[in-house]
């Protein structure tokens, strides 16, 4: 029970200065972004999503690979599977709720001693009580890998996308895994809720035709976990490394082939958006620019009445 319990702290400790090493390489694909020459800011936060999200893909599997693929001990790749899914999620909810509620504790804290430093001679206590004061407080709901290219919303896909890849790209090793995946989040909805209504500033609304960079990133994790399951259950059926063509390892090369064949198969045939909900959108809009029409007409037919009473 201790050594587990020692297991579970050392990988805490683990991830937890990973996180802050990778940031460096984080800074380091944001200075270089400032460099490149992009068409737009949708292509410059694309490429730096890129970027970041590889260095993070880098530093959470290579361990797990190594224990799948290089060590084929599949009762240590569980053990690992576990202990980064629940040391992963209690960290990354202590620090997502923990370091807004701080920073705002402390800004609170700041400004009820400087209205006590201005106000000596009042005796009453001093609070701060009016909600645009509370709001002004409190941190902006922004990424970490900078504020101008990203909102917060950057942390929230980072972190989906990464449950996402450890629970489909082992899946075969340890099918239970997604059920921690279940229960983190079930209380990351509630959490980040609380974190968005009453931690942090109310993000600014933005329009976008899409998730962007993160669409093709899910892509790859699909095509990533169909070839590391295949690869799993090859080292399942040939653990003495006899590398033979048999049956069983035809059939898993098979089954694979089919299932990339079938994900290309629904990427490329089946549209994105299907085609009533595109007429709806066409109807929509189409409605939308008669009304602003209709209205545009009204005023202009309004100011030509005014200025003709008055030539009159």
């Amino acid at each position: 029970m201790e050594s587990e319990i020692a297991k579970f702290g050392l990988t805490a400790i683990y991830l937890f200065a990973i996180q802050y090493l990778t940031r460096i390489g984080v800074k380091i694909s944001v200075k270089l972004i400032r460099h490149e020459i992009n068409e737009s800011s949708e292509s410059r936060a694309d490429s730096l999503v890129y970027k970041v999200f590889g260095l993070y893909f880098m530093q959470s599997y290579i361990g797990v690979f190594y224990h799948a693929i290089l060590h084929r001990n599949f009762k240590t790749l569980r053990q690992v599977l576990i202990q980064r899914l629940i040391a992963s999620q209690v960290l990354e909810n202590l620090m997502e709720n923990s370091v807004p509620y701080l920073k705002y504790s402390y800004k609170k804290h700041r400004a009820v001693r400087k209205k006590k430093h201005e106000n000596r001679s009042s005796k009453s206590k001093v609070q701060v009580t009016s909600r645009v004061e509370k709001e002004y407080l409190k941190p902006l709901y922004s990424a970490s890998i900078g504020e101008e290219l990203e909102d917060g919303l950057f942390d929230d896909f980072l972190e989906l996308a990464l449950q996402f890849g450890m629970i489909m790209m082992f899946a075969c090793a340890f099918p239970l895994v997604f059920s921690f995946a279940v229960l983190n989040n079930i209380t990351e909805i509630r959490a980040d809720a609380l974190k968005l209504l009453t931690m942090l500033k109310r993000p600014v609304p933005r329009a976008a035709a899409t998730i962007e960079a993160w669409l093709n990133i899910f892509q790859f994790l699909i095509v990533m976990s169909i070839c590391t399951n295949c690869v799993l259950l090859v080292c399942l059926y040939d653990q003495e490394r006899k590398w033979k063509i048999e049956p069983g390892l035809a059939a898993i090369l098979v089954i694979e082939h089919v299932l990339l064949l079938i994900k290309f198969g629904f990427s490329n045939f089946v549209p994105e958006e299907p085609a009533w909900v595109k007429a709806y959108r066409v109807k929509n809009a189409t409605l939308a620019q008669n009304v602003c029409s209709k209205q545009l007409l009204r005023s202009i037919s309004g100011k030509r009445k005014v200025k003709s009473e008055k030539h009159e």
